[in-house]
């Protein structure tokens, strides 16, 4: 068989079918809420990193407000996952355990229907861990140092589709460590330049908290760690376990935990490479998501990219040991059942096909709430359905309104909210909720909205009386009901309630987005973490041992004198000399040059800036000092340029001392903030100044100079 061509024929046909289906069903909770994203576009959101949502945006602005737009990033992103995960898996093995991969992915409903239909953060998270891999195959393969950018690009990205990815370059590590022949790595600049890469792009999510008070990183310590401190429950465990093998498809799962064994024995019992590679980047997510769920519950999906890369050794066992009978009946019955069981689905979505109400014990199924048979309150496909309906209705009760009296939307459940929003695109829809969750974010000033009346609007699986609301509105009318019907049956009930001018201060705290409290300016909150840091290595840190060594210096430095520099330009001589006789006039040259201009570049900053030393900004008396008193320009720090710049040419021309670099310059940084002198920032910065410099003015002295 020609599997490349059989993986093309599967790729394809499948995304055929799949877009096909994505916009004849309505959207699912998650995917409206991303889609709402998309109308207050941002650095990042309350629940996720921001990639999720400018894919969304795209795909509407070429497609429009439809469920099919919405979803067509999910299926484009798993062609080419699939794709990439080919390409692995061909590198790992072969052709045929490729496509035998493939075709599992396309099998197991968190990867066929989860991850290539909805649209979640998990879709683009997908493709970039399968890219992190096969990047990082390629760096074990060729030892190509420029792989390393390109790892950590991904990364980056990764990062910025969702917090899971912080586990890519934990995986990355435990290889180095475990694999001797690679561990040569740990000395080299690239995988740090790499992390610091990815750092930096996930900067914008990073000040996004900053603004708005840590929301998203508190809001996923407490959802994914708990709120209160860890109790073991085997229970807990237990349903997470289970509802991750749900996600799988339960005869499959117990394939996977065999292939986890075997993966772990093959890399530290035959020390296979491949095997140790699949296990460093599988096994540490599942066990820390799986250890979570022994005292937290989790949320099924939550280490699906583990089962992703451990999908390539099922895979290979899957082929290994095809010869042996039981298990090769075993795979054809779990596979086909899997196979079943996802048509069965689509089937019942699309056509209701299960009568749920058989599976039900007959009191329960007889049950009737908010006037709504159980059986439907229960079914989970009826949440896609009667939206559009729901859509429509409001539609015609707002246009019974006067055009100077319309009212604006509002709900009880962020869920609820998004699901409303998509329904009516060109209404704002406000939700006052108990919980701190992302319309918190959106919403923070209601003052525009003052004396207005509202629309309020729940449903019977989430009922809710407005009248709770108390005084924020003067009068609430009796709901009125709309009803929603699927193959004939009413499956929801909607509840319209009139408020009469709302009134923004009499909203009850727990409703409010005061919680959070007001939006901040990240180039303040910058500023005073700056000031922090500086109170802290200026204050905190007071020692005799760093005042002892630190004392002269600082005598120095009030007599004009860099003493610190001065030992670092006579080492950088004695080093260059006995190292780079041959060249050692034309480095020094080039040293002092490197020295001058970064000094004119610093000099030009300060006058620019002109920002107040700490003496200035704090006052003589709430700053420690030891002999030097300076209170003129501080932004960017002179000494720690000269430093950062000499250490940086020297690493560059004679690496054999590097630690002596390093720790000098370091130490000049920390050295201008202990005595006083300058603010972190301001070290940073003379320090970027120097490396850059050097860096720049070396490459190109060597690769113009024919010395």
């Amino acid at each position: 068989m020609n599997y490349k061509i059989w993986f093309w024929a599967v790729n394809i046909f499948t995304a055929l079918l799949r877009l096909l289906f994505i916009g004849r069903i309505g959207l699912s909770v998650d995917e409206a809420h991303y889609w709402v994203y998309t109308k207050f576009l941002d650095f990042s959101y309350f629940d996720h990193p921001p990639v999720i949502a400018y894919l969304i945006k795209v795909s509407t602005l070429i497609f429009g407000n439809t469920a099919f737009a919405v979803r067509f990033p999910a299926v484009v992103i798993f062609f080419f996952t699939s794709w990439l995960f080919f390409i692995c898996v061909k590198k790992l093995y072969n052709e045929r355990t490729a496509f035998t991969g493939v075709v599992l992915l396309n099998v197991l409903p968190v990867f066929s229907f989860l991850g290539s239909v909805i649209s979640i953060p998990d879709s683009p998270l997908a493709l970039f861990w399968i890219l992190a891999l096969l990047v990082f195959i390629l760096i074990i393969e060729t030892n190509n140092k420029k792989y390393w950018y390109l790892l950590g690009v991904i990364t980056g990205f990764a990062m910025l589709s969702k917090y899971n990815a912080f586990m890519i370059p934990v995986s990355v590590t435990l290889f180095l460590i475990l694999s001797p022949k690679h561990r040569f790595w740990f000395k080299e600049k690239e995988p740090y330049i790499a992390l610091l890469i990815s750092i930096i792009m996930f900067t914008p999510v990073i000040l996004w908290n900053i603004a708005n008070n840590w929301a998203s990183f508190g809001f996923q310590m407490r959802h994914g760690l708990g709120s209160s401190l860890p109790k073991l429950s085997f229970t807990t465990f237990s349903q997470c376990l289970g509802a991750q093998a749900g996600y799988i498809s339960p005869p499959i799962f117990l394939v996977f935990i065999a292939a986890a064994y075997l993966c772990v024995k093959e890399a530290f019992v035959k020390k296979d490479r491949t095997a140790l590679l699949i296990a460093c980047f599988s096994l540490p997510i599942l066990i820390f998501f799986n250890f979570i769920a022994t005292f937290n519950e989790i949320l099924p999906h939550w280490p699906a990219m583990g089962y992703l890369i451990l999908s390539i050794y099922v895979a290979h066992i899957t082929l290994k040991y095809a010869d042996i009978k039981w298990f090769k009946i075993y795979n054809i019955i779990a596979w086909s059942f899997t196979v079943l069981l996802m048509l069965l689905a689509y089937a019942h979505i699309m056509y209701k096909v299960i009568p749920v109400e058989k599976f039900l014990p007959k009191e329960q199924a007889e049950k009737i709430r908010y006037g709504i048979p159980e059986a439907e309150r229960v079914d989970v496909t009826n949440d896609v359905f009667g939206w559009e309906e729901l859509g429509n209705e409001i539609r015609r009760r707002l246009a019974e309104y006067p055009p100077k009296e319309k009212p604006f939307i509002f709900t009880h459940k962020s869920y609820l909210a998004s699901q409303i929003a998509f329904a009516v695109p060109e209404a704002r829809v406000f939700c006052f909720s108990d919980r701190i969750d992302a319309y918190d974010i959106w919403q923070r000033d209601l003052r525009p909205l003052r004396n207005k009346n509202a629309l309020f609007i729940c449903n019977d699986m989430f009922y809710f009386d407005p009248a709770r609301y108390g005084d924020a509105f003067e009068s609430y009318s009796e709901p009125s009901e709309f009803s929603v019907y699927r193959n004939g049956k009413k499956i929801r009930n909607f509840f319209f309630t009139d408020c009469k001018k709302f009134k923004p201060a009499n909203l009850p705290e727990q409703y409010s987005a005061n919680i959070l409290g007001p939006k901040k300016i990240i180039f303040d909150e910058l500023l005073s973490f700056d000031h922090a840091v500086f109170k802290f290595i200026n204050s905190y840190m007071r020692c005799k041992f760093f005042d002892f060594y630190i004392a002269p210096i600082s005598y120095f430095d009030s007599k004009d004198f860099n003493i610190g520099l001065t030992f670092i330009l006579i080492l950088s001589i004695v080093i260059m000399w006995n190292n780079k006789k041959d060249s050692f006039w034309t480095n020094l040259a080039l040293l002092a040059s490197v020295l001058v201009v970064s000094s004119v570049i610093t000099y030009f900053l300060k006058q620019y800036f002109e920002r107040l030393r700490p003496l200035a900004f704090f006052g003589d008396e709430n700053v420690n000092t030891l002999y030097e008193h300076i209170h003129g320009n501080s932004f960017p720090s002179g000494h720690t340029q000269a430093a950062f710049a000499a250490c940086t040419f020297m690493f560059l021309t004679v690496r054999k001392y590097w630690y002596w670099y390093l720790f000098l310059a370091f130490a000049t940084a920390f050295e201008r903030i202990y005595a006083g002198s300058h603010f972190p920032s301001d070290v940073l910065a003379g320090a970027l100044i120097g490396y850059f410099t050097a860096t720049i003015m070396v490459k190109l002295f060597k690769k113009y100079s024919r010395i």
